[in-house]
C-alpha cells in the first residue's frame, strides 16, 4: 500500500522496480548477470528490540564491517550498476564510518540506500547525506500510532526516535536546497482491514506526507519468529498469506554481513550455510562469482519448484517472494 507526495517516478528505484529483469526474472535470466540490489551490514547491533525481527534468532559474533570490505563491495557495484541497501540485521547508523561508506558509493555513482530506525539521525549525519548525494533514506516504523509503535518496536519511542526525525531530516533537505535524499516511510502493521488501521490510515498519510516522499504500509511478518513465547499473542492477528511461491529474492539480491561473508539470501541473519557463498577478504572471491556459483543456482532451481520446505530459511519465508502469476495479468 503506497502513497507519494509527488509521481511515482520521481522514486529512485522506479526505474529498477518497472524493469523487465525486476519483474520478470524467470523470463529475463540471461540479462541478469548480477544482482540488482546488494544488501550491506555495516553492523549487526540494533538498539531496538521489534518482536518481528530476525534479530531476535541470531547468535553469530556481532562486528563493524571494515572500510577494505566495503571498497570491495563498491568496486564491483559500480562496475556491474547494482544499488546498495545499507541495512541487513543491525542499525546501519550505529557504524562510525557509515557517513564515509556513502561518499564512498557516491563516488563511484552507485544509487544508494540507508533503512534506519532513525534514533541516531541526526542534523550532522542528515547534512553530510544531502552532500554526498545519498538517494534514499528509509525510515522504519510500526503501526500508525505511537502507542502500536511503541509496543512493537521495543525500546524506540515514536516521537523522538521517528517522528521528530522525519521532521528533522525534511527540514535539513529544504535549507541545503538539495533534492535528495528521497524520504521514505516504511511502516509495518498487521491487518489492512482491521478498524484501528481503517481509522488511522488517512490521517497518518495525511500528517506524515508533508514530510516524506513515500510511505510504503507493509505487513508484519512473524512466520519466523512465531515460536518465541512473547510473540504468540501477537501471531493470530498478522495476514500475511503464507502461501509458498516462486523466489525472485535469488535473482535480484545478495547480502553481506559485516564481515565479508556473502548469502544468496538476504534474510540470512545467521551463518546460515546452506545459502552462504564466500567471504571477500578471501582471495579472488568475487560477488560476480558467487552470483553465478552452482550452489546459488540450484538454490534457484529448488525455490522455484517450490522446494522451500527442504530449506531452513526459505521454509518459513512468504514475505520475499513475487507474485509472479499475478504479475503476468498485469503486464
Amino acid at each position: 500500500m503506497i502513497y507519494y507526495k509527488t509521481k511515482p517516478e520521481d522514486d529512485p528505484y522506479y526505474d529498477l522496480w518497472h524493469s523487465p529483469e525486476w519483474l520478470f526474472p524467470f523470463d529475463n535470466k540471461e540479462k541478469l548477470v548480477f544482482p540488482k540490489i546488494l544488501t550491506v551490514e555495516p553492523v549487526n547491533i540494533c538498539q531496538n528490540t521489534c518482536i518481528y525481527c530476525n534479530m531476535r534468532l541470531m547468535d553469530r559474533e556481532t562486528g563493524f564491517m571494515s572500510m577494505d570490505v566495503m571498497e570491495k563491495i563498491v568496486n564491483e557495484a559500480a562496475e556491474y550498476n547494482a544499488s546498495i541497501r545499507f541495512g541487513g540485521f543491525g542499525e546501519p547508523l550505529i557504524h562510525k564510518d557509515i557517513v564515509d561508506f556513502v561518499r564512498l558509493c557516491k563516488e563511484k555513482k552507485i544509487r544508494t540506500t540507508i533503512f534506519t530506525n532513525a534514533t541516531l539521525l541526526d542534523e550532522s549525519k542528515m547534512k553530510a547525506f544531502c552532500e554526498y548525494g545519498l538517494d534514499e533514506i528509509r525510515f522504519s516504523s510500526s503501526g500508525l500510532t505511537a502507542s502500536v509503535h511503541n509496543e512493537v518496536r521495543r525500546k524506540s519511542d515514536w516521537k523522538k526516535d521517528f517522528h521528530d526525525k522525519v521532521i528533522m531530516a525534511a527540514r535539513i533537505r529544504k535549507e541545503m536546497n538539495c533534492a535528495q535524499p528521497y524520504l521514505s516511510i516504511f511502516p509495518a502493521v498487521f491487518d489492512y482491514d482491521a478498524d484501528d488501521f481503517k481509522l488511522n490510515v488517512d490521517q497518518y498519510v495525511k500528517a506524515l506526507l508533508i514530510y516524506a516522499d513515500k510511505i510504503d504500509i507493509d505487513l508484519i511478518d512473524l512466520s519466523r519468529v512465531r515460536y518465541l513465547d512473547d510473540i504468540k499473542q501477537y501471531y493470530p492477528k498478522t495476514t500475511i498469506r503464507e502461501i509458498y511461491k516462486p523466489c525472485v529474492t535469488l535473482y535480484h539480491k545478495m547480502l553481506v554481513h559485516w564481515n565479508g561473508d556473502v548469502f544468496a539470501c538476504d534474510v540470512a541473519y545467521n551463518h546460515n550455510e546452506e545459502y552462504y557463498c564466500g567471504n571477500l577478504n578471501d582471495n579472488g572471491v568475487t560477488i560476480y562469482g558467487m552470483y553465478h556459483s552452482p550452489k546459488v543456482n540450484q538454490l534457484r532451481e529448488l525455490t522455484q519448484a517450490l522446494h522451500h520446505k527442504d530449506l531452513p530459511l526459505c521454509r518459513d519465508c512468504y514475505q520475499t517472494t513475487y507474485k509472479y502469476e499475478d504479475l503476468k495479468k498485469n503486464y
